[in-house]
């Protein structure tokens, strides 16, 4: 193997283990004027692997051959650059100052942290949400208490427009961009494994593309990112996302609180109307099947998990590819504090199963936007002082064939289901839905709520228990081990209890409810 400048090249068998015949171990050591990274892996051979050294490496990387990226402990991937400018007053906009800029920044950071971005063509409307009035005073009613920082893209002017809650940008020497679109890591081949690296500044962190097969991305932490931390789409199929630590990253009070609700809510729609909409923890956006999201910990995102596609939310409109997401395991997930959904489910949802998640504190809980075949199977789920929802029926009707069992839902700010959003003309809400054996704890509207202009209450239920005592749940169920066209709901399998029945909820409260 030709040697690279300044990158270390070694091929040995690790830890005593016998590599695929060929394939070669590559030390990656950083460097930060080379592209160590791009470098090794335009060189290696499919089947290698990159062991990348500790240290912050600003590069962004595109996989089109099998390689296996290993970080080290202290391996970083970095997409910002430090923002050198010179700042001037806004005219006639307090504490509100400007810098040229030839392009816009996909992304504005202090201190490390992503500020919430105005979008110029978003916000012309006259009045408190006019892109001027909010960048001088904030939303109207909590000011820069929560969202602490606003900056804007000026097309026209070239310019960026920034307000600070504690300062000038003069203030601060922490200021970066990110200016790629890119994300940090683009996998485009089967059989890639990305694992231990840090991924920060990215407007995405990884994205797994057309010709994504089998692919792993494995105990990697994001600690800052503007889109998607990890995005699969374009069929990538198989592929596994696991053991990933996530977070959005963001400079605002991001957590969604009952205290000051309608203050704090307005961090919400600062960017889902004037801003960048959302900004999801794992998406999947027309991906392929079988794919799996497991045992993550997603924390201050704005959406937790979302499988869907924005382009397919009314019956009206014409689902792309029934296959979509097909066969996705969205499973042991630990999901808190987002500013929206924690996970959302929506086209095809054939064969989706969804189980042993814990939600906590999320505004929009298990939201469901229009599954629309199915069977989709969502069970043994922990659902936690939702903030106001818990599991949330929105967008349109679904037809699909749904089935919610084997749930806990504890406490929140509204009822355990809530239908809401539903198109007004649709007839039918959720008629091939199926309620069974849930327990809702200590929730404050009972089990189900429904808003105005919905369609009737359409979904089976039975043996769902709501109470303020857990003990009331000791089999208090139904048998589901032949419930499914007789054979076992996934998690129902022969003798999955032990009492006389099942326990309502998530968990078996007691192993003998005779004791």
């Amino acid at each position: 193997m030709t040697p690279l400048p300044r990158v270390t090249v070694l091929a040995f068998c690790a830890l005593g283990l016998p590599l695929a015949a060929g394939a070669a171990e590559i030390i990656v050591k950083s460097d930060a004027s080379n592209q160590p990274i791009a470098k090794a892996i335009a060189t290696a051979n499919a089947g290698d692997t990159l062991v990348i050294r500790p240290g912050v490496y600003q590069e962004r990387l595109h996989l089109e051959k099998q390689l296996t990226l290993r970080g080290e402990a202290g391996a970083i991937l970095d997409g910002t650059t430090s923002l050198k400018a010179e700042w001037s007053s806004a005219e006639g906009m307090d504490k509100v100052f400007i810098t040229a800029s030839k392009s816009r920044p996909e992304g504005l950071l202090v201190d490390g942290k992503f500020v919430a971005e105005i979008r110029f063509d978003r916000a012309q409307k006259s009045g408190d949400w006019h892109w001027q009035t909010l960048l001088t005073k904030g939303p109207p009613l909590g000011g820069f208490k929560h969202i602490r920082a606003l900056w804007m893209y000026h097309p026209k002017e070239k310019r960026i427009y920034v307000h600070l809650e504690d300062g000038s940008p003069q203030d601060k020497s922490s200021l970066a961009t990110v200016m790629s679109d890119k994300p940090l890591i683009e996998i485009a081949a089967a059989g890639v494994v990305v694992e231990g690296l840090t991924l920060r500044g990215g407007a995405e962190a990884i994205t797994l593309t057309e010709g994504a097969k089998n692919c792993i991305i494995r105990r990697c932490a994001v600690t800052s990112y503007e889109g998607s931390g990890v995005m699969l789409r374009s069929g990538a199929s198989n592929c596994t996302v696991e053991d990933c630590d996530i977070t959005r990253g963001a400079f605002e009070d991001w957590r969604a609180t009952t205290e000051n609700r309608r203050e704090n809510y307005e961090i919400w729609r600062i960017h889902k109307d004037v801003g960048k909409y959302d900004r999801v923890g794992i998406e999947l956006i027309r991906a392929g099947t079988g794919n799996r999201i497991l045992r993550n910990h997603l924390d201050r995102v704005f959406d937790g998990i979302c499988l869907g596609d924005s382009s397919a939310e009314s019956l009206d409109k014409p689902l792309p590819d029934p296959n979509h997401g097909r066969g996705t395991e969205i499973a042991e997930n630990v999901i808190e504090n987002t500013r929206d959904s924690g996970i959302e489910i929506g086209v095809g949802c054939i064969d989706v199963n969804v189980h042993h998640n814990t939600l906590r504190h999320t505004h929009g809980g298990l939201r469901f936007k229009l599954p629309r075949i199915g069977p989709v199977f969502i069970h043994h789920n922990h659902l936690i002082d939702g903030t106001p929802f818990n599991i949330w029926f929105s967008m349109d009707s679904s037809p699909a064939e749904g089935y919610i069992y084997h749930n806990t839902i504890e406490g929140g700010d509204d009822a355990a289901v809530v239908y809401s959003s539903f198109n007004a003309q649709r007839d039918f809400a959720t008629p091939k839905w199926q309620f069974l054996n849930n327990l809702a704890l200590h929730v404050k509207d009972g089990f189900f709520s429904q808003r105005k202009g919905t369609p009737p209450r359409d979904f089976t239920e039975s043996h769902n228990v709501t109470t303020d005592e857990a003990k009331d749940a000791v089999d208090a169920g139904m048998d589901l081990s032949t419930y499914f066209n007789g054979k076992p709901l996934p998690g129902c399998e022969p003798g999955y209890f032990k009492g006389k029945a099942p326990d309502a909820g998530a968990d078996e409260a007691r192993a003998d409810s005779s004791k």
